[in-house]
């Protein structure tokens, strides 16, 4: 078990872990790659998971071109999709009924397709939702939702269509399935910022630049085409608009959060497999811990996913139980070249 802390008093073992903006924030990386659908369909059973990847195809009988459209975007980018079936519609009560199932699902995105009239609260629910598997349960997890403005890093707020090449038209509900998609199956190093939508040839609707530049301020996700009829991520944050000294701007970009996840999930599967139960609360033991740690850091600055570590950086020391200990990580994420300035002196 995992989750975030501010008092010493969990009562289940595992590793908590808590991110600021300046202090922070499997020995190799976790994969990334799994989307959880939430979908309708026009077969099956209500309350059914399908899994699908790049091989493997377990839809019900009688599945139909239009039922497997947003799985099939989705694995443009990601590796697996778990379609959970709402049924033919779905109501609040179907939603809380699929969040409760899939708590012990392991996912890095969840994605929703949703949009217009009565589904705002289920969004609502959806990042209530997120926000305690993140917290509580210390899951590393984000979701997209369509023209929601969660004001939260675990929520992308897409609210921007595309066309594609065969004229479909793609609302930004629809494109949420593609996003979903990119965001789960990039590595915790990797932007999505200018990442092209294989197979689209323009947005729905064309923005001017003071438009995009409003977007960008209010945590919304967007597409930009070029002369050539490319449509591309125009920058990879999320709907985060609030900034604080716990969350700077840096927890605006997905690219960070995705690092930040990562280290949540990879920590946690270390302390979890190799140290609850089996390591001595001694010197000693937090010695192999904290080594352990340092050399999981280490091999995340080899893949510029974080910089200027130091193993002084990483400190662990006894908690207030005998069986707890305290492990405090300064860690510096890298993020990618996104802006340049440029001067030209013309003589």
């Amino acid at each position: 078990m995992s989750g975030t802390w501010t008092n010493q008093n969990k009562i289940l073992p595992g590793a908590y872990i808590n991110f600021l903006t300046n202090a922070p924030i499997s020995i190799t990386p976790g994969d990334r790659g799994v989307v959880v659908l939430l979908q309708e369909m026009s077969v099956g059973v209500a309350g059914d998971i399908y899994t699908m990847n790049a091989t493997e195809n377990n839809y019900p009988v009688g599945v139909t071109t239009e039922d497997k459209f947003l799985t099939n975007e989705i694995l443009k980018g990601a590796q697996t999709v778990h379609l959970y079936n709402l049924g033919s519609a779905h109501d609040a009560s179907v939603i809380e009924i699929a969040l409760n199932k899939i708590k012990t699902v392991e996912f890095d995105v969840l994605v929703y397709p949703y949009d217009g009239t009565g589904v705002d609260a289920n969004k609502a629910t959806i990042t209530t939702w997120i926000k305690s598997m993140v917290n509580t349960e210390g899951k590393g997890i984000q979701c997209v939702l369509a023209n929601y403005e969660g004001d939260y890093e675990g929520v992308i707020n897409v609210t921007h269509g595309v066309k594609l090449a065969d004229s479909t038209e793609l609302t930004p509900a629809k494109a949420t399935a593609w996003v979903a998609g990119i965001t789960a199956g990039a590595k915790m190093y990797q932007s999505n910022t200018g990442r092209k939508y294989l197979g689209a040839i323009d947005v729905i609707p064309r923005m001017t630049k003071t438009e995009m530049e409003a977007a960008v301020v209010a945590g919304k996700y967007i597409f930009k085409v070029d002369n050539a009829q490319n449509v591309s991520v125009l920058y990879d944050i999320n709907s985060l608009t609030t900034i604080s000294t716990e969350k700077g701007k840096a927890f605006t970009k997905n690219r960070v959060v995705r690092t930040l996840n990562a280290i949540n999930n990879d920590i946690t599967e270390i302390f979890e497999s190799n140290y609850v139960g089996k390591m001595n609360n001694n010197d000693d033991g937090r010695s192999l811990l904290r080594a352990t740690i340092i050399d999981y850091f280490k091999e995340l600055q080899r893949l510029s996913a974080i910089k200027n570590f130091n193993p002084t950086d990483v400190t662990v020391s006894q908690g207030t139980d005998a069986d707890s200990v305290i492990i405090n990580c300064f860690i510096q994420p890298v993020d990618s070249v996104e802006k340049m300035y440029i001067t030209v002196n013309l003589a």
